[in-house]
């Protein structure tokens, strides 16, 4: 049997075999948000295979699965998400996606797999347990526009939880170490959608219309000025547009253009002079006669509980050497709607933290949505047994 080189528990270790199977049967099968069927199903069938009782939401592919070893007993969830990338799987190995066009390049069958090996150990050592607890397979975190974590909360997802947790791989750190801080995680976070109407015309005279390109390639470059001279330099702000479209043919000028982008903020003082500011340049199109819209989606900051903080610290320090674990971790500019969780909870008691899924020496070394993406199967365990100290003696 291959050696435990993880300082895992050894009835954990045991577990090694089928974490791997998990995560690369899942990674075979990803799906974009809110089509996360046949994983969804997959999880399920899983999650009732070891005794726990579910709880499904009927047009969503979310659910939760609790254990419930004793009533008076506090009540602690783990957040896995389920969604995968609109990207080619570009790995080519035996278990590359099955699914075109789609892949886990983010990661999210990792979180899968970690849940569904804490639930499988969990389900055999109940006798260890000190808590009850509740998985929570979430659909769509990736997609803003798309419900999630939001209605999942809606829909009764944290009902009776004491504290919850998440966790986010992250391939350009070692396998074998984590990381966190207390307070904000990560960004508050907008995807923006913006429609500009002009007035079309042929291309040998623009002046009889209004070019709507042109609009919105100056509303995006003055977001720029925006970041430069309007946020304090000392609370990181970043402003992207990731995509533009409009005109129909060369030579006319354009009436209609869309572009779409992100706005992120580490505090939410500077999200609201973003947003303000580009309602602000936006407000000037509409003086020049062009007509537009603008629609946010929004995930507010992911705020780390001090209390939970430090029960992940101590939950990684009975097995991890203190070098591998970085408690005062930069937070990341990206967002997560794992803060819906968070803020659900009776007294906003939750924390998530990066785990690392890197390993260099097995040329496993890339950030998150990058193609291909690459993740060490050891870090699942490490990963387990975190979750697994948190509800045990």
């Amino acid at each position: 049997m291959k050696k435990n080189r993880l300082n895992v528990n050894e009835k954990l270790f045991e577990l090694s075999e089928f974490s791997k199977k998990t995560r690369q049967d899942l990674h075979q099968i990803p799906e974009l948000s809110g089509q996360e069927f046949k994983t969804s199903q997959y999880c399920r069938n899983l999650m009732m295979g070891f005794g726990y009782i579910i709880r499904n939401y009927e047009g969503y592919t979310g659910f939760i699965a609790d254990l419930i070893i004793d009533p008076s007993k506090p009540l602690i969830a783990f957040r896995a998400d389920m969604d995968a990338l609109a990207m080619p799987d570009m790995t080519n190995n035996k278990h590359t996606s099955i699914h075109g066009g789609c892949a886990h390049n983010c990661g999210h069958d990792t979180h899968m797999a970690i849940a569904l090996t804490t639930a499988n150990y969990l389900s055999q050592h109940r006798d260890e347990m000190s808590a009850n607890v509740r998985f929570i397979f979430q659909m769509a975190e990736e997609d803003m526009r798309v419900p999630g974590a939001d209605k999942m909360v809606e829909l009764g997802c944290m009902e009776g939880v004491n504290e919850v947790y998440a966790l986010h791989n992250n391939g350009a750190q070692e396998t074998g170490s984590i990381s966190i801080n207390t307070g904000v995680m990560s960004s508050w976070g907008s995807t923006w959608t913006l429609d500009v109407y002009g007035i079309s015309a042929h291309g040998s005279t623009p002046q009889k219309g209004l070019d709507a390109i042109r609009e919105a390639c100056r509303i995006i470059d003055y977001m720029d000025y925006v970041i430069v001279k309007k946020t304090d330099p000392f609370s990181p702000a970043v402003f992207s547009c990731g995509m533009i479209q409009g005109g129909t043919i060369p030579n006319a000028v354009a009436d209609h253009v869309q572009a779409r982008g992100t706005i992120r903020a580490m505090d939410k003082e500077t999200d609201q002079i973003l947003k303000n500011s580009f309602q602000e340049i936006i407000a000037r199109s509409e003086a020049g006669g062009f007509k537009t819209t603008i629609v946010y989606s929004s995930y507010p900051a992911v705020d780390n509980h001090p209390y939970a903080y430090q029960r992940i610290l101590a939950a990684a320090a009975q097995f991890l050497p203190a070098e591998n674990i970085e408690s005062n971790s930069s937070p990341m500019t990206g967002s997560e709607d794992f803060s819906y969780m968070i803020n659900a909870t009776k007294e906003g008691v939750g924390a998530m933290f990066f785990l690392g899924s890197g390993n260099k020496t097995k040329g496993i070394d890339n950030y998150l949505h990058s193609n291909p993406y690459y993740i060490d199967d050891d870090c699942l365990l490490v990963g387990a047994q975190i979750f697994i100290n948190l509800v045990t003696h």
